[in-house]
């Protein structure tokens, strides 16, 4: 069994994604190093992909590229972060609704 790098924080935020399949879902469980999505799109692991999280009304998106897709179960997928160039935008966002 392995463990988990980061803590997965619950959210419900809409993500579109583009790569080797474009489509919209739900973001869930996020962490600085990866989410679950629940997409009707399907994937496959391994897929690569650019995904874009929005936060809300007068937020900015904060954009993951790239991910990669590491397993999908029917509508649900889960999908790890390769850059930590976002890192900094999640730990806000989590931090922001932590405090909420």
């Amino acid at each position: 069994m392995t463990t988990r790098q980061a803590q997965r924080f619950k959210i419900q935020l809409p993500v579109d994604f583009t790569g080797s399949r474009e489509g919209t879902g739900t973001v869930h469980d996020l962490s600085i190093s990866g989410c679950r999505i629940v997409s009707r799109t399907p994937l496959v692991v391994g897929q690569s992909l650019k995904l874009t999280l929005y936060q809300g009304e007068g937020a900015q998106p904060i954009v993951v590229d790239p991910a990669e897709v590491r397993w999908s179960n029917a509508w649900h997928v889960g999908v790890a972060f390769q850059t930590a160039d976002s890192e900094e935008q999640i730990r806000a966002l989590l931090s922001k609704r932590a405090a909420l």
